[in-house]
Order: C-alpha cells, then sequence, then structure tokens
C-alpha cells in the first residue's frame, strides 16, 4: 500500500499515512488536532527502499509507456509452413508445403 502525505491546515501539521489506493482522494484527520487534513505532495517517491524487483517492474513498466519493444519473431505464428532455416518465407502466390497426415485420419490433414 502507497504512503501518503498529508496537510493539517488547522495546526499546520504534515504526516504521513499507509492508506490504499481507492482511498487517496479521501481526507485524513490529522492525529495532533482530529481535524480533516487533505493529501498533499511534498516529497518524492522512495524508489531507494523498494525491493529491487519491484523497482524493476516499475521501470520495465515506465519504459514500456515511452519505448514499445516490436518483436522481430516469426509474423506468421506457429505451423505457418515457412521455411525457417533459411530465413525466407514463401514467395507470394506459392502455398505452403501440407503437414504430414497423422496416420489413419487424413480427414485432420493440417491439424
Amino acid at each position: 500500500m502507497p504512503v501518503y502525505e498529508y496537510h493539517c491546515t488547522g495546526c499546520d501539521h504534515v504526516f504521513e499515512e499507509i492508506r490504499g489506493i481507492a482511498e487517496f482522494r479521501d481526507p485524513m484527520a490529522c492525529p495532533v488536532c482530529r481535524e480533516s487534513a487533505n493529501r498533499v505532495i511534498y516529497s518524492a517517491p522512495r524508489l531507494s527502499t523498494m525491493r529491487t524487483e519491484v523497482r524493476r517492474a516499475h521501470e520495465r513498466n515506465e519504459r514500456s509507456a515511452h519505448e514499445p519493444r516490436t518483436s522481430r519473431g516469426h509474423i506468421c505464428g506457429p505451423g505457418c509452413g515457412h521455411q525457417r532455416a533459411s530465413g525466407t518465407h514463401s514467395v507470394e502466390g506459392t502455398s505452403p508445403p501440407l503437414k504430414a497426415q497423422p496416420g489413419k485420419r487424413p480427414w485432420m490433414l493440417g491439424h
């Protein structure tokens, strides 16, 4: 759960509270004077105290937002029949080779 900062206008007290994401807009009662305090943003996120795995996940997510990776894999999908060893695709107008018939079920050709 995230840590949110709050500022009480009644006593000018700034405090932090751990709350759920769904409650980020809700005001919080000040621990000093019990008045309603609004959420503020005074400090940067504490990335240095975050676990390495979580920080890397955030980095990956941010990187993919503005630098999407493109796939260099096979464009037709599995089982298309193109010749992958030579790196060439079949020429337009020619059909890919048929798959071998699976034994006694000729109606299952290509499945």
